[in-house]
């Protein structure tokens, strides 16, 4: 009778590894080493008032990513609008331009950058994020533009 206990004991455990493994499969974050998350054109120019397409991508994820974008001088300055948007701005307070992209799930993520009225170096930032429960892993890339008279 032992034997049999045993061996339903190691059988209900075994099924219980096997279920536990396929329900984490999915929240299994990749090493950040793994993930690699690039912007292009790196390096671009552009006149005041002009507009830049963008494109980031990353891999290395185990799971879809979520993306965004910002513009890093923006962000910098402390403000609530770090001037990245989904959609147009009705009206834009990006001293330093901002950035449209269209989904926060779709790889590699498209984004046109829109150059303020100021000449100057500006920079644009691109994120990939995968979540799990209890922790994420996120690499960024970053466009440097200049924005010439």
């Amino acid at each position: 009778m032992s034997q049999i206990v045993r061996a339903s004991v190691l059988l209900v455990a075994l099924i219980v590894a096997l279920l536990l493994d396929s329900c984490a499969s999915g929240l299994r974050l990749p090493h950040s080493d793994q993930v690699t998350v690039t912007v292009a054109p790196a390096q671009s120019t552009v006149p005041v008032a002009g507009t830049l397409a963008l494109s980031g991508n990353a891999t290395g994820f185990t799971e879809t990513p979520i993306v965004e974008w910002w513009v890093q001088e923006a962000r910098d300055a402390g403000g609530s609008d770090d001037c990245g948007y989904l959609q147009p701005p009705l009206m834009s307070r990006c001293e330093f331009g901002f950035v449209i992209f269209g989904s926060v799930t779709q790889l590699p993520s498209s984004a046109t950058y829109y150059a303020p009225l100021t000449p100057g170096t500006y920079h644009v930032t691109f994120e990939a994020t995968q979540f799990a429960t209890s922790d994420h892993v996120s690499k960024t890339a970053t466009a440097t533009i200049t924005v010439t008279p």
